[in-house]
């Protein structure tokens, strides 16, 4: 019925305008007519949008409401699937951050233990070719003498007092004697430098200086069952290890 009634009145107002038209109506007329028109339509439009915008019952049997119903039990059942995804991937991180943490903390370890190493080897190597060097010169001993506390009452000028080492006298089995000795130094510090024949064989040097494990680094100790280490630098065999609070260093050329 009012679709009949809205062209009847759309026929109705085109029938005036033609016959507005056909009058000749002035332009100012003209325009007053198409004001009027505008404004019944400008009319027509609000009450349509007041229709459409109207809240009307919502009906549960409608099909946006299932389709709204159905997304929304859907979203429901993937709570629990996201929170488990979501506690699943901060485990594995807690786990990665832990693995590296205990990786960087071995690593560390490792690395400290190399190059406590390498810094020790690398200092034996000083030692050695020092000593290597001293003894491959053979210069003339300040002092001549087969007696320790003669060798002594020489070396005034020490920060220690120079000792007899069980290892030399071990690895010799006593077959050396004393001939004398001279100051030298190691890394620095002043050494005594200590002269031993052997029979039918080249003569070997003793060098003794007070022990700085900081200067000289980690060094095997006799007394605690720690084997000298040994080295051959210049053709020259070192062993170096520390007894009686003393670094010591054998040389020989055999």
């Amino acid at each position: 019925m009012s679709n009949k009634h809205d062209a009847t009145d759309s026929n109705f107002r085109e029938s005036v305008k033609q016959y507005i038209e056909s009058q000749q109506l002035s332009e100012d007329g003209l325009a007053r007519m198409e004001a009027l028109f505008s404004a019944e339509e400008l009319a027509d439009k609000e009450k349509f949008s007041e229709g459409l915008f109207r809240q009307e019952p919502v009906h549960l049997n409608e099909p946006h409401f299932k389709a709204a119903s159905h997304l929304n039990r859907a979203s429901k059942s993937r709570k629990p699937l996201v929170r488990m995804i979501y506690a699943l991937a901060a485990s594995i991180f807690v786990l990665v951050v832990a693995f590296q943490l205990y990786s960087y903390t071995q690593m560390q370890q490792l690395f400290n233990g190399a190059s406590n190493s390498v810094v020790m080897t690398s200092m034996s190597w000083k030692i050695a070719d020092e000593v290597a060097r001293n003894h491959v010169k053979m210069k003339p001993l300040e002092v001549q003498t087969e007696q320790l506390s003669q060798l002594r009452e020489y070396f005034t000028q020490l920060d220690f007092t120079p000792v007899s080492s069980s290892f030399l006298a071990n690895t010799n089995n006593g077959d050396s004697k004393m001939l004398g000795g001279r100051y030298c130094s190691i890394q620095g510090l002043t050494a005594a430098q200590i002269r031993f024949s052997q029979k039918d064989k080249q003569p070997i040097t003793l060098y003794e200086v007070q022990y700085d494990s900081n200067l000289y680094g980690e060094q095997p100790i006799l007394e605690r069952g720690d084997k000298p280490t040994k080295l051959v630098v210049r053709g020259v065999a070192v062993s170096i290890w520390v007894e009686k609070g003393l670094l010591m260093a054998i040389a020989r050329s055999d």
